[in-house]
């Protein structure tokens, strides 16, 4: 009986165990703050870090805040890879550090050409937008422009963490660097078929990739909520005007006023999700839309 009970105990520690989010034993933990950097971690780095990803799926990065747990899952983090823009971040992050005070960061944004708040174009008028962030746009991910930059940063700091591995995340990023070259080519070609260069979309997470490739992205939310009924006559006669051929919204809003958008105007609704994990997918559903 004795034998039975400890054989019990070991069994129900091993399940334990491997139901842990620490992973296996010794296993080194890299915390990311949204969806898509964990698949560039996992491209360059392979299985040699845990990935603990903060923001959960589905969730609005706009007004999500960490629960206890979340923040205290940092505690087995060698490293925080951030967006560096995203509103969570800058709320939370001294409380990050006072978790695990060594950890060590690197902020994504450090080497784009952010796009401010108060920016409505590029030099030659393209990517006009209107924002709702207090501070610069944090969706420079969503080009593969600035996608580029990121994947050679994340390769370096990976190489850091672990030097004895620096030849794999060399090779691992170089591989990589040719799949966003590919991604990069796609979307150009999209626009360049485009006859009206001009999209609408409900929140403007497009507009690097607007800025980067040469289109306009016009926002219809209403100071960060749903368009009145008078924005919503204005922008169904723009729409029919300019002949927008494209209707983007997030997966995390409400799609009604969109449907009613495309419906009266005539456009194509696409749902994206920018948060998606898998980031090439993301990239070419925007692609595949702006060639329709």
């Amino acid at each position: 009986m004795r034998k039975q009970l400890i054989t019990i105990v070991l069994l129900v520690f091993v399940a334990g165990a491997c139901n842990s989010p620490s992973g296996k034993s010794g296993e080194r933990t890299v915390t990311v703050t949204i969806p898509p950097v964990a698949w560039f971690v996992e491209t360059i780095a392979g299985d040699d870090f845990n990935i603990n990803v903060m923001l959960p799926p589905g969730a609005d990065h706009h007004i999500w805040e960490p629960l206890p747990a979340q923040i205290n899952s940092l505690s087995g983090s060698e490293a925080l890879i951030a967006n560096g823009q995203l509103g969570f971040e800058e709320a939370w992050m001294k409380r990050f550090l006072q978790v695990k005070p060594d950890m060590r960061i690197l902020d994504l944004s450090q080497n784009i050409e952010l796009i401010s708040a108060d920016t409505d174009a590029d030099d030659e008028g393209h990517g006009h937008t209107e924002h709702m962030h207090e501070g610069a746009d944090p969706h420079f991910w969503m080009s593969p422009a600035e996608a580029a930059i990121m994947a050679a940063d994340i390769s370096e700091f990976l190489s850091g963490l672990n030097p004895g591995s620096a030849e794999k995340y060399e090779a691992n990023y170089l591989s990589l660097a040719d799949s966003i070259a590919v991604l990069d080519s796609l979307v150009r070609n999209a626009v360049v078929s485009m006859k009206k260069k001009i999209v609408l979309i409900y929140h403007p997470a497009l507009a690097y990739i607007a800025r980067d490739y040469g289109f306009e992205q016009v926002s219809f939310e209403d100071e960060g909520k749903s368009p009145s009924p008078a924005r919503m006559k204005e922008l169904i006669d723009m729409a029919r005007e300019k002949e927008i051929k494209t209707i983007f919204i997030q997966a995390e809003y409400d799609v009604r006023n969109a449907e009613s958008l495309a419906r009266e105007s005539g456009a194509e609704l696409v749902v994206i999700n920018p948060m998606n994990r898998d980031w090439p997918a993301t990239v070419r559903e925007v692609a595949n839309a702006l060639l329709r």
